[in-house]
Parts: C-alpha cells; sequence; structure tokens
C-alpha cells in the first residue's frame, strides 16, 4: 500500500508545481517592449518606478539631502516645491504629490513608425491603484483641449475605448509634401496602463501586440535581446533601460526630406558605401546602489558583421592596459585607448579610393606631399602612421583652488602617443622642429630633449611642450605637466596605486580597448567657488546660496567614475561604474 500512496503523492505534488508554474506564467508582467513595434527607433524605460525610488534613496545624492548640514538648504527647497504645488492645486483641483505618484510600475517613453510610416511619439504609465486621479487628470485635459478648439472623437478595438483629440486643419497637406506626423493627442487606458500617441494607429498598433506575444515587437528583435542580454546585472535589477536606431531613425528622416529634395536620397545611397548600416542599435541598463557600487553604466554598439568603411575607423582591439607611473593620482580624468590607426588608415584610404572610382589615389595623394621640396618631406603613411602603435592615452589635471575660466574648464591635460621605433620618430621631431618657421624652442630635461612653445604664441595661460620619451611621443598645454613626467620621483602618488581607482579597476577584464577614471573634484570646487563668488548677483527664486555648506560637504558625496570598453562579436560593450569615494 506504500508504493501507490507514494506515487499519488508524487503525483499530485508534480500537478500542484505545474498548476502553479502555469499561474505564474499566466500572471507574469508584459513590458512595453513587448507591445511596440520592433522598427522603434528609440526606447526608454524605467521597468519599475518604486523600485527607482528605492535604490534613490540609498544613493550618495539621497544621502547628501538626508545629511543635516544640509538642511537649511533643504527647508528652501522644500518651500519652493510647496509653494508651486498650492498653484497646481489650485488650477487643477488636484495635489502635486497625488500626480506625481500616480506611476507604479513602469514608465516608458518610445518614438515609433505606425504601420502607415508615419511617425509617432508613444508612452505608458503603469498607475497601479492611481485610477481615479489618472481619469481626473484626463478630464481637466479634455477641458483645455476642448477649449483650443481640438476636435474630439473616440474609437474602439476590441472592446478598448481610444480617445482622440485632433488639431489638424484644413490646408495642412497644402505644402509640396506633408510630414508623417499626426497632429492629434490620443489615449487608452487598459489594465491600469495609460497609453498615448500622436497617433491612434500606432495605438492600435499597440493593442493588437498587448498580450505580449506578438511578432515583430521590440522585445522579439535579436539586436535588442542581445542588448539586455549583455548588459544584465546578475547582482541587481536594473532601474532603466534604454534602445536606439540610429542609423534606422536618420533613414526614415532622409525619405522624408528626399520627397522635398530628391537629391537628399542620394546621401541615402552612400549609408551602406560608408558602412554605416552596418550600425544596428545602441542601448544599455543602467543601475543604481548596488552591493558595491552607487550606479553602474552598461551599453551595448550593436554592429552587424562583418564591418567596412567608417566603422571600421574606429575598430580598437583589447590589449592589457593600465595608468603609468606618470599618470598622477591628482588627476581629474584618465583615457586610454588602443586604437588600430592602421587599419584605421586602410579603412579611408579604401573609402576614398572607392569615391574616387580609382584604387590608388590617395596613396598617390599622400607620395605627391611627401615629395614636394617645399614640404617638411614627411611620408603620412611611412613616417607617421606606420610609427604609431595606436596606444592613446589622454589625463588632465586640475589644481586644486585654482581660479579657473569657465571657458577653460579642461585645466592642464597631457598626450601620450604609443610609439613603434621612438629612434624614427624623433628624426621627423628633429626634421621640423629645426625649421626656421618653428616658433619654439629645445632644451635638454633629465636627459631628454624638450621642445617648448612659448605661451604668448599660443594664446594660453602657459607654455606648450612636447617630447619622446619611453616610446612615447608626450604632448601637454603645460611644460610643468612634461617636466613631473620625466622626473625621477613621479612614481609617488600615481594613479594606478589610488585606492579608487583600484576598487573600479578590479572590475576591469585583462584585456580592454579604452579604460577611463574620472574625479571631477578639482571642476566641480572652481564651479562652486565662482557660484559663491558671485551668489548676490545670482537670482534663484526661493533659493538663498549663502545657505550652501562648505565644499568639503559636497566633496564626501561626489561619486568616483571609472569603466572600459572592450570588442564583441557583436560590437562592442562598455561598463562605466561610480562609487563612493574611498576615505
Amino acid at each position: 500500500m506504500r508504493k501507490p500512496l507514494l506515487f499519488f503523492t508524487f503525483m499530485l505534488m508534480q500537478a500542484m508545481f505545474l498548476l502553479t508554474a502555469q499561474d505564474t506564467q499566466a500572471q507574469e508582467r508584459v513590458t512595453a517592449a513587448q507591445r511596440i513595434p520592433g522598427d522603434s527607433m528609440l526606447y526608454f524605460s524605467i521597468p519599475d518606478v518604486e523600485l527607482l525610488e528605492e535604490k534613490w534613496a540609498q544613493s550618495s545624492m539621497a544621502e547628501m539631502v538626508r545629511d543635516p548640514a544640509f538642511a537649511d538648504m533643504k527647508k528652501d527647497l522644500i518651500q519652493l516645491v510647496e509653494k508651486y504645488s498650492k498653484m497646481f492645486e489650485a488650477e487643477t483641483d488636484l495635489g502635486l504629490s497625488n500626480v506625481l505618484s500616480i506611476p507604479a510600475g513602469e514608465f516608458c517613453i518610445a518614438f515609433v513608425k505606425s504601420d502607415e510610416g508615419k511617425f509617432g511619439g508613444l508612452a505608458f504609465v503603469e498607475y497601479g491603484e492611481s485610477g481615479e486621479i489618472v481619469e481626473k487628470i484626463l478630464e481637466k485635459t479634455a477641458e483645455g483641449l476642448d477649449k483650443e478648439g481640438a476636435k474630439r472623437s473616440i474609437s474602439s478595438v476590441d472592446g478598448t475605448k481610444i480617445t482622440i483629440f485632433s488639431f489638424e486643419k484644413e490646408g495642412d497637406d497644402a505644402g509640396p509634401v506633408k510630414v508623417p506626423l499626426s497632429k492629434k493627442f490620443a489615449y487608452f487606458l487598459k489594465d491600469k496602463t495609460f497609453v498615448a500617441s500622436n497617433d491612434e494607429k500606432i495605438l492600435e498598433g499597440v493593442l493588437a501586440k498587448w498580450d505580449g506575444q506578438a511578432q515583430g515587437t521590440l522585445s522579439a528583435k535579436k539586436e535588442y535581446q542581445y542588448i539586455l542580454n549583455k548588459c544584465a546585472d546578475a547582482d541587481a535589477p536594473a532601474v532603466m533601460h534604454w534602445y536606439m536606431n540610429p542609423v534606422g531613425a536618420l533613414q526614415s528622416i532622409l525619405g522624408v526630406a528626399s520627397r522635398v529634395n530628391p537629391q537628399v536620397g542620394m546621401i541615402q545611397g552612400f549609408l551602406p558605401a560608408l558602412g554605416l548600416t552596418q550600425l544596428k542599435a545602441v542601448g544599455g541598463s543602467s543601475y543604481i546602489a548596488t552591493k558595491n557600487f552607487d550606479a553602474i553604466t552598461k551599453t551595448f554598439t550593436y554592429v552587424e558583421q562583418p564591418t567596412s568603411g567608417i566603422i571600421d575607423i574606429f575598430k580598437c582591439p583589447a590589449i592589457a592596459q593600465q595608468p603609468p607611473v606618470w599618470v598622477s593620482d591628482k588627476v581629474s580624468s584618465y583615457y586610454s585607448i588602443n586604437w588600430s590607426i592602421v587599419g584605421a588608415y586602410d579603412s579611408i584610404e579604401t573609402l576614398f579610393d572607392g569615391f574616387q572610382g580609382r584604387p590608388g589615389a590617395m596613396a598617390a595623394i599622400i607620395d605627391q606631399m611627401a615629395d614636394n621640396p617645399d614640404g617638411p618631406k614627411i611620408h603620412i603613411k611611412k613616417d607617421i602612421i606606420d610609427n604609431l602603435s595606436g596606444r592613446i592615452q589622454i589625463a588632465t589635471e586640475i589644481k586644486e583652488g585654482e581660479q579657473i575660466d569657465l571657458t577653460q574648464m579642461s585645466g592642464q591635460f597631457v598626450v601620450a602617443l604609443g610609439l613603434k621605433n621612438s629612434d624614427a620618430f624623433q628624426k621627423i621631431i628633429a626634421s621640423l622642429t629645426t625649421r626656421d618657421d618653428f616658433p619654439g624652442q629645445a632644451r635638454e630635461f633629465q636627459g631628454t630633449t624638450l621642445y617648448q612653445l612659448p605661451a604668448a604664441v599660443l594664446k594660453s595661460p602657459a607654455d606648450a611642450a612636447f617630447c619622446i620619451a619611453e616610446d612615447q611621443l608626450f604632448i601637454s598645454n603645460d611644460v610643468k605637466q612634461i617636466e613631473s613626467i620625466l622626473r625621477k620621483d613621479r612614481g609617488v602618488g600615481s594613479l594606478i596605486n589610488n585606492p579608487n581607482y583600484k576598487q573600479i579597476s578590479e572590475n576591469f577584464p585583462e584585456k580592454t580597448s579604452i579604460i577611463n577614471y574620472q574625479n571631477a573634484d578639482a571642476q566641480l570646487h572652481a564651479l562652486y567657488d565662482l557660484v559663491k563668488k558671485s551668489q548676490d548677483d545670482i537670482k534663484l527664486e526661493g533659493i538663498d546660496l549663502s545657505k550652501l555648506p562648505p565644499f568639503s560637504f559636497f566633496q564626501k558625496y561626489l561619486p568616483v567614475t571609472g569603466g572600459y570598453t572592450i570588442p564583441d562579436d557583436q560590437g562592442f560593450f562598455s561598463s562605466n561604474y561610480s562609487m563612493k569615494r574611498a576615505n
């Protein structure tokens, strides 16, 4: 008897599991991406507004607002919000706080095309239990639109009412071409979701896909799925998703423009030749208050293979790279890029020859320039391009407390270009700097020939300089930056030993195409000082700038950011991290 009983129990458990699984699947939430067309040009979604609010409350910025030292400034902000809330309530009979609390699930906006080829905006707002407030807002909106002379009509799709307000007038089609953009406001309410567009045909298309099972939606598009998968995070839910099809949007716009000017259609014909039609999509996801970071942003650029043309110009193979010791831990920003410069040159040459209609056209021009008796006798391809490794490093620094013109907030920068043959490149530099028209002078510093350009000639705050050292061509807008690099004690205080950089770079893969790091303290301090200095002349309603806490208060909440980019079989992936600074 025991075996039949065990068998019956097992079968009952299986049945319960299947029923539960089916019920869960039936109740699985349908997203906006499952309801909009696959050829959507732009899509932005907050999957769960309440989750975003929860995560934001855990962020550094929210922590700053809660800090008692910010209380006086916060009080002014609250009073300003209350003032406009009362004005809003007087106009609408609705509390602003109630209106702002409407989003209870997904919020999404998109730019799409209807089945008739018209452009249109689209918005989704899940409103949960705020249906009564939504109805009141729509009633007020309808009253206002009626007063503006909008023509109201109603249509229905499978029992769902679509309300349409039309602003189109006779004569709108009188121009040489009608822009395919409906002058309407249309909406419907379904399953506690408000959906609006400027074209009811777009809404009809959304309703046709409402169950989330339709083909041809954005969520079913391979590019969207690939991007979403690549930008997922195993440890945290995303608070934002975005997706755009830039070339598709450009083609649609050019298609409209070509109706007015047929010559514009020629541009469309160039896009495949330029290789741009291989760029299919760009998208990503954002995360806030994760286990280890204040925020993470992941982006993927989807490129159909094989690539050609302009896209090949920007190829950056992955290599092992990190900041060298000459990069100070005081830098405001640092970038390291491994660019396939020879491949880029070849791509440019191929494009040029293709448009000229004859192979070797660009090479012939470069040869002529090199043979010009009045020129520097330098061959751009053989002497310059072939001698560059493709490694490019850029470091910028702004001295703390320095008075900075807002039009010149780049500070002091150093660019380092990797060289394959330093001796050969030194000869090129020597041939250029010994010419009579060279405005600078050469001098020795720490055993290296340094070339200095006077500030008066460049009309800049400091003398610029360049030199060749350690198989790199260093260029800076401040000679002191070059001198600090050439000193032997430069390893003290290097970025690579900075605890903030270390924590971020622990998440970098072994090989990368690009790495970056930003610490904006100095720039923001300069901006803060400017605001404080001019606070009596800056008029902000309800805000007393004298109540601003000292910069040291803001500094402890300012994030340090960094990230990397790597190539992928379908394009390239970037991830950027924002973290609270190490104390």
